[in-house]
C-alpha cells in the first residue's frame, strides 16, 4: 500500500457541515435536571465530536486501504461454474523499470510484497498485454509478447524487441501480467503500469 497516497487522502478529508450540525444536535445535554453538568457540557460535546470524527477517519482509512489493495476474483462460466481466478487492481503492488540494450528493451518488474499471495505463489511472470508509445502518444508497438521469466528475489527480468524504433523517448504501458507456477493454472494479474525509456 502507498502510505504517502493514503496520508494525502486522509489529509484532504473534511467533515461536511451538515454532519457536524447533526453530531452537535445529538450531543445536546439530556441528563437529569437534578445533576449540575453546566461545566462539563462543552467538554462532553467536544469529546463526542472528536470521537465521531475519529470513527469517520478510521472508516475512511480502511476504505482507502481496501481500495488500494489488489484482490482475487473468480472467473465464472455462463452456467455458474467457477473455472479459475484473476487478481485485480495490482497497480500499487508492482513497479517497472526499463533500459535499452541495442534493439532490445530490458524490463525489470519488482514485486513490492513478494511474500504475500499471489506473488509468493508465482514462479514465473510474463506480460499479459503491453504497448509502447512515443512522446506524442502515438502507439508504435502493441501486444509485444514475452516468454515467461523466472521470479528471483521478488523480481522478474523480461526482454522486448524494439523492432527498429528510432531515437527518442518512449513510454512502455503494461495492462497486465500472467503469473504461473508448475502444475497450477496461470493467474492473470491486472492493473496499469508505466515507465519511460530513451533510445
Amino acid at each position: 500500500m502507498d502510505t504517502e497516497r493514503l496520508r494525502e487522502t486522509l489529509g484532504k478529508l473534511e467533515m461536511p457541515e451538515q454532519m457536524k450540525a447533526r453530531i452537535v444536535a445529538g450531543c445536546a445535554n439530556k441528563e437529569s435536571p437534578t445533576v449540575n453538568t453546566t461545566k462539563r457540557t462543552p467538554v462532553r460535546r467536544s469529546a463526542l465530536i472528536a470521537a465521531a470524527l475519529a470513527v469517520v477517519l478510521c472508516l475512511s482509512a480502511i476504505g482507502a486501504a481496501a481500495a488500494a489493495a489488489g484482490y482475487f476474483k473468480d472467473v465464472i462460466r455462463a452456467d455458474g461454474t467457477v473455472v479459475g481466478a484473476v487478481y485485480e487492481q495490482a497497480t500499487d503492488e508492482l513497479t517497472l523499470s526499463a533500459s535499452v540494450d541495442g534493439d532490445r528493451l530490458h524490463v525489470t518488474v519488482t514485486m513490492l510484497f513478494p511474500d504475500k499471495p499471489p506473488y509468493s505463489e508465482c514462479e514465473q511472470l510474463r506480460f499479459g498485454g503491453c504497448r509502447i508509445a512515443d512522446m506524442s502518444g502515438n502507439v508504435v508497438l502493441e501486444n509485444a509478447g514475452t516468454e515467461p521469466a523466472p521470479i528471483l528475489d521478488g523480481k522478474a527480468e523480461m526482454t522486448l524487441p524494439l523492432d527498429g524504433l528510432g531515437s527518442g523517448r518512449y513510454t512502455l504501458t503494461v495492462s497486465g501480467f500472467t503469473g504461473s507456477k508448475k502444475a497450477d493454472q496461470p493467474l492473470p494479474i491486472s492493473g496499469v503500469w508505466q515507465c519511460e525509456f530513451e533510445i
